[in-house]
């Protein structure tokens, strides 16, 4: 009865709260930390974008680095910093005590029963798919298992976990990803927030906790003073992060976030380079991958497919490619895809993001700064095929990865020269092909 009455308490205040925010919140930072604010194509000025926007719409979020969390009284983060991003594209910006910092638990319900609210970032699940509107990706997360390090566990896969007491926080998504996985629900403890679970779990109250990794990581080493005071002993799914609004949010507020987001996503700046890019590179620099998608053989076999196309039937085969069709976009494989130059190094096709073509790409780079572009074309005139590699985001997917571009130099039905590339992401085990 008390956590109900505390709960209706924190949503009647949420409005006197933004009233009065600016001394109360984080104070957020005016730009992203090492990212580049040039606006994007349809940015600043949009006016039709900010008149959707309602004036007293809340976010609401928890600490859960790195995707938000308080540092030095400013609140950052993966999440955070795409937000004000998404405001700057839409032509707005976040105004002072916006958004605001609450346990996870009074987020999650303030989204769900306040009009003009969203909580992030949040796991989208099919139990919750009704719950809220969805504006996203913008990233993804993989829940993990805390343990005893010192204890042995029989636990081989989720499949074993069932025999054990298993600490989460309340209303985290962790609780519906254990069930899922077989976890009887009287096994599944909940708690207020992290430092109650390594409470429980330090007093023998639970056997494990499940949380996401990196947050986990952060919570132990900040309340224990060890980061090895507990260690992984099963990992669940990796899942997409969501802003998630209230539900009664009117289509054209999500389809405006969505858009704003997307092309943070996916528009280049001058250099080449999305700002999505640029906020994951800052927060968690460059991943590979445990089970890449695509292998070397697939690069090359779509390579030379789409060279041979090109002998054949040059105009045919470009148009097919921005079209986004199969085979040069994967139907089945959506990180397997083609892209062509010209030997300028303008790109006259690309299967999966078709709205660059036309665009002069000498010297732009990846996030790091390295100019692939200008290497695969130029290794392409001297020595025909071969390998490079820069850092790449996976389409429809989040975060950034080591990759791996195979290209071939041929000479099309129209009698000019053009560079077919396609890329792979590298396994964390495996160097680049050579």
């Amino acid at each position: 009865m008390m956590k109900h009455i505390a709960r209706l308490l924190v949503l009647c205040l949420l409005v006197l709260v933004v009233l009065i925010s600016g001394c109360l919140s984080p104070s957020a930072p005016e730009a992203t930390a090492g990212v580049e604010t040039t606006p994007m194509t349809g940015g600043p000025g949009n006016a039709v974008t900010v008149s959707v926007i309602p004036p007293d719409l809340l976010f609401v979020t928890e600490e859960y680095p790195p995707f938000n969390y308080v540092e030095n009284g400013t609140l950052r983060g993966i999440a955070v910093d795409l937000l004000h991003a998404v405001y700057r594209e839409m032509g707005s910006t976040l105004a002072p005590g916006q958004v605001q910092v609450l346990p996870w638990t009074d987020a999650y319900e303030a989204a769900r029963s306040t009009r003009n609210t969203a909580v992030f970032a949040t796991v989208r699940l099919p139990e919750r798919e009704h719950l809220f509107r969805w504006v996203g990706p913008l990233a993804s997360e993989r829940k993990v298992i805390f343990g005893d390090p010192h204890r042995d566990y029989a636990i081989s896969g989720p499949g074993d976990l069932s025999g054990y007491r298993i600490g989460v926080v309340e209303d985290d998504a962790a609780g519906p990803e254990l069930r899922a996985a077989g976890v009887d629900a009287a096994n599944i403890i909940e708690a207020r927030d992290v430092p109650a679970l390594i409470a429980l779990m330090q007093e023998g109250e639970i056997d494990l906790w499940c949380y996401g990794d990196l947050a986990g990581r952060y919570f132990t080493r900040n309340v224990t003073g060890n980061p090895d005071t507990f260690a992984i002993v099963s990992t669940l799914e990796t899942r997409a992060l969501y802003y998630a609004f209230h539900p009664e949010t009117p289509d054209s507020v999500i389809d405006a976030f969505q858009a704003a987001l997307d092309s943070v996503r996916y528009e280049p700046d001058q250099a080449g380079v999305t700002e999505y890019q640029r906020v994951v590179y800052h927060y968690i620099g460059v991943s590979c991958m445990q089970n890449p998608p695509v292998s070397a053989e697939q690069v090359t076999g779509l390579v030379n497919y789409t060279a041979e196309a090109l002998e054949t039937d040059t105009p045919g085969t470009l148009a097919r490619i921005n079209a986004g069709e199969h085979p040069f976009w994967d139907r089945d494989n959506r990180a397997l895809y083609v892209f062509v130059y010209n030997p300028e190094v303008t790109l006259v096709a690309e299967a999966d993001n078709p709205r660059l073509v036309g665009m002069d790409m000498r010297w732009r780079t990846d996030v790091a700064g390295t100019a692939f572009r200008n290497q695969i074309v130029g290794e392409a005139l001297d020595g025909g095929t071969g390998w490079v590699d820069y850092i790449w985001m996976i389409p429809e997917e989040n975060g950034i990865y080591h990759k791996s571009a195979y290209f071939r130099l041929t000479e099309g039905s129209d009698g000019n020269q053009y560079i077919v590339a396609s890329g792979r992401y590298l396994p964390c085990s495996n160097p680049a092909p050579s």
